[in-house]
């Protein structure tokens, strides 16, 4: 007997002892023991809203007196007994009285572009995103909310009320600030019409297909794409606002290698097989600032070239180590070029450049090594020959017969006629016999005035005349494809083939300053 007393009074101290250190709520009332370790792992604002977590003295008076409401505790908790009263869902999408679908309307400032890659073929910025809808279930009196015509609610109610999933559908990376952070800002408004306004700092990397064809004098088309991911074009649909808010706006932007030409925005209906989907398009048209090109590539190949006309305009004879280290450094240009340049299949109008200069060095190569032949072999024919010196002159050939002119070689022992034979050609040691037929040395002497036609003798004249030509080809030739190229390539213009961004479809066109 003595022990179920003694057990009896343990059991009453200890559940006495447990009942005075839980928490108790703001009316006095205790909270068993599992919701109070939900209290503790997650604050109330964070948590979703549970019916067993709201007594009968939560709920809203039915008539106001001239004391203090309920309201008067905090709008935090004012809110969530308002959404417990309508029985709210945040799943189901807000509907109106016609049945239509909800109407997001979406505006957008850009803060920052960060940059804008050919390599990767992206860009980088900074966006603060807004969108609004109604949601008639949100309507409420602002006498019951101290005569408040919008609500400024914290972000985390964003997990209590319906939100269109919006997402981008060519981004392909995003930071979002972590939440308490000095870069983290959000907005979250409440109207008594029902209206939400939400907005929120983003920062997206996009891709952005490009077309390199005119590159450096390119102009490049980069979209940014907004569209629900579940709710199709009779659940959602998205449209540019046209109010207050323009529907896109841009801060002071300067881009190190692009100017931004134009930014406009359209809407677009997109077809998958699970039905159609509303979808809005920021357009920036970036037109590339060629100043990094010249300084880095066109200049160079440039002087690269004039270097190279150094074996053209001067007399005296290069040596080959000098050319060849011009065109080294034409081939070390070319590769570093195409090593910061994704690969494409076609070329590029700094190609264009870049070869013509490579092919004129290149040709200057050839030059030197023909100039450099033909000065050899005029310093061979004018070095005297003893050999010619010790031979006695012949007689008039074409006066004597084919026998007696035969006998004439053998007895010589040359193999040619002197140069001042009128015949001038040469004889091959076959005609030297005896018994060889007229028509065959007939036939052999029409070969050699058929050769001889062909037969380019090197002069010092000749020499100079082909040093003087090879230098205006080559000025001339450049400075044409210079002015060519400078005047043609930057006024040129590849279409935009892109429906999405139609510049006659824009809604809105936003101001560049």
């Amino acid at each position: 007997m003595k022990s179920f007393l003694f057990f009896g009074i343990f059991y009453q101290y200890f559940f006495s002892t447990l009942q005075q250190r839980h928490p108790m709520d703001n009316y006095g009332k205790r909270r068993d023991y599992h919701q109070w370790s939900l209290d503790r792992r997650y604050p109330y604002e964070d948590r979703p809203i549970q019916a067993e977590s709201l007594g009968e003295d939560d709920k809203l008076p039915i008539e106001a007196s001239g004391s203090a409401t309920l309201f008067s505790h905090g709008e935090t908790r004012d809110f969530l007994q308002f959404l417990k009263r309508i029985n709210y869902d945040h799943r189901q999408v807000p509907e109106n009285r016609r049945g239509e679908a909800v109407m997001v309307e979406v505006s957008v400032v850009v803060s920052n572009i960060r940059s804008v890659s050919e390599v990767t073929m992206d860009y980088a910025l900074e966006l603060f995103y807004r969108e609004s809808w109604t949601d008639n279930r949100l309507r409420y009196d602002k006498r019951l909310f101290n005569n408040k015509t919008e609500l400024f609610l914290h972000e985390s109610y964003t997990n209590f009320l319906w939100f269109p999933d919006t997402f981008v559908p060519n981004a392909i990376a995003s930071k979002n600030p972590q939440r308490h952070s000095i870069s983290h800002r959000s907005l979250l408004r409440l109207s008594e019409k029902g209206t939400i306004l939400y907005s929120r700092r983003i920062s997206l990397i996009c891709e952005c297909t490009m077309d390199l064809t005119l590159f450096p004098f390119d102009r490049q088309l980069c979209k940014l794409g907004i569209e629900s991911y579940g709710y199709t074009a009779d659940q959602v649909i998205y449209k540019w606002s046209n109010g207050t808010r323009e529907a896109i706006r841009l801060a002071k932007i300067r881009l190190p290698d692009f100017t931004i030409n134009s930014v406009y925005v359209t809407r677009h209906m997109e077809e998958y097989a699970t039905g159609n989907y509303s979808r809005l398009y920021a357009c920036f048209v970036f037109t590339r600032s060629s100043g990094f090109c010249f300084l880095q590539l066109i200049i160079p190949s440039t002087a690269i070239v004039i270097t190279a006309w150094v074996a053209l305009w001067i007399e005296t004879e290069m040596e080959f180590q000098d050319m060849i280290s011009i065109i080294l450094a034409i081939t070390f240009l070319i590769f570093s070029y195409n090593e910061l340049m994704p690969r494409v299949s076609y070329i590029k109008a700094m190609d264009f450049y870049l070869g013509v200069c490579f092919m004129i060095c290149f040709l200057s190569l050839i030059k030197l090594a023909l100039m450099k032949y033909m000065r050899q072999a005029i310093a061979v024919n004018s070095f005297p020959s003893s050999h010619h010196n010790a031979i006695p002159p012949l007689p008039d050939l074409s006066q004597i017969s084919t026998r007696r002119r035969n006998k004439l070689l053998r007895q010589s022992g040359l193999r040619a006629i002197s140069t001042t034979s009128p015949t001038k050609y040469k004889y091959p040691p076959t005609l030297l016999d005896d018994d060889i037929p007229m028509e065959k040395n007939k036939k052999w002497l029409i070969s050699q005035k058929i050769s001889g036609l062909f037969e380019f003798q090197i002069t010092p004249a000749a020499v100079h005349r082909f040093h003087w030509i090879s230098q205006m080809l080559f000025l001339f030739g450049f400075v044409t494809f210079c002015l060519f190229y400078f005047l043609v390539y930057p006024n040129l213009q590849v279409e935009n083939l892109d429906p999405a961004c139609d510049p006659n479809k824009a809604e809105h066109v936003a101001p560049i300053d």
